[in-house]
């Protein structure tokens, strides 16, 4: 599919079956309600309590339905998936898990590069070097930094630069290759295709970098200026934010990874 198809088919599709968006909506509102009844002047300690659980518990389940709406957009089926709360819970928490995996990743490469760039060994300096001088009198930013040796100076700025350059790659790159991981996921509904590096590879290949970059670009473009809309409704007083969150986030959540779903379905 073209990026105009998408892009249309994925706007059509939340509303395609009203029965399981207004689930979805309801779904929404409950996981919301933690946030949305303090606000209101609902204070109670147990209620936050049970409030916080039935929060995660829910938002575990769209999580997870989320993921199907990915996999029907793959096999490019216009209906909305069903809901087997059970079954999309434990998708959910595959999913966070392989997002944590994924974020794991170039965290700790970046931990590696910073180190041998000696970054944290001259931040170590700065902060001693630092200490030292206010203990001895320094009373200003420009009297702290001239006791800083340059050398230190100029070791954490270039490792600083690498560091930043470093990360903002790979955090692109894994970007990338999650939301093709989840893709995998759903499509197999093993959370092991998920991470399985080669295959995902070789499934944006398939695809073209170069579209999936420019479709998500769109995507999320398209996803901000309703969030801008949808936010300025929620402006109106007292039933702006029950709109918002009700129809609003839902269409959203459901617009982009129809999207994300139909982009791979050539995968």
């Amino acid at each position: 599919m073209n990026l105009r198809e998408i892009i249309t088919d994925a706007i059509k599709y939340p509303i395609t079956d009203t029965r399981k968006f207004l689930i979805f909506c309801i779904l929404i509102i409950i996981m919301s309600l933690s946030t949305i009844l303090p606000s209101y002047g609902f204070k109670n300690n147990t209620l936050t309590m049970i409030l916080s659980v039935i929060t995660l518990i829910i938002s575990f389940i769209i999580l997870g339905y989320l993921i199907e709406v990915i996999k029907s957009g793959t096999a490019v089926d216009n209906t909305l998936p069903e809901f087997d709360y059970v079954k999309q819970f434990v998708i959910g928490v595959k999913t966070l898990i392989l997002d944590i995996i994924y974020f794991i990743i170039p965290l700790i490469i970046t931990l590696i590069f910073a180190s041998a760039s000696g970054l944290f060994t001259s931040l170590t300096k700065i902060i001693y070097a630092s200490i030292n001088a206010i203990d001895n009198g320094a009373s200003n930013f420009t009297m702290i930094i001239a006791t800083i040796p340059k050398s230190t100076m100029n070791t954490f700025t270039n490792g600083l630069t690498v560091t930043l350059i470093v990360a903002i790659i790979l955090f692109f790159i894994f970007s990338l290759m999650l939301f093709t991981g989840l893709v995998r996921f759903a499509k197999y509904e093993r959370g092991t295709e998920g991470l399985r590096f080669r295959e995902i590879l070789k499934d944006m290949s398939n695809i073209g970098v170069v579209k999936i970059i420019i479709t998500l670009i769109v995507i999320y473009i398209i996803a901000f200026l309703l969030t801008l809309i949808i936010g300025l409704i929620g402006l109106i007083p007292y039933i702006g934010v029950f709109i918002c969150i009700f129809i609003g986030i839902p269409f959203i959540l459901l617009f982009l990874h129809r999207a994300i779903g139909l982009l791979y379905a050539n995968a």
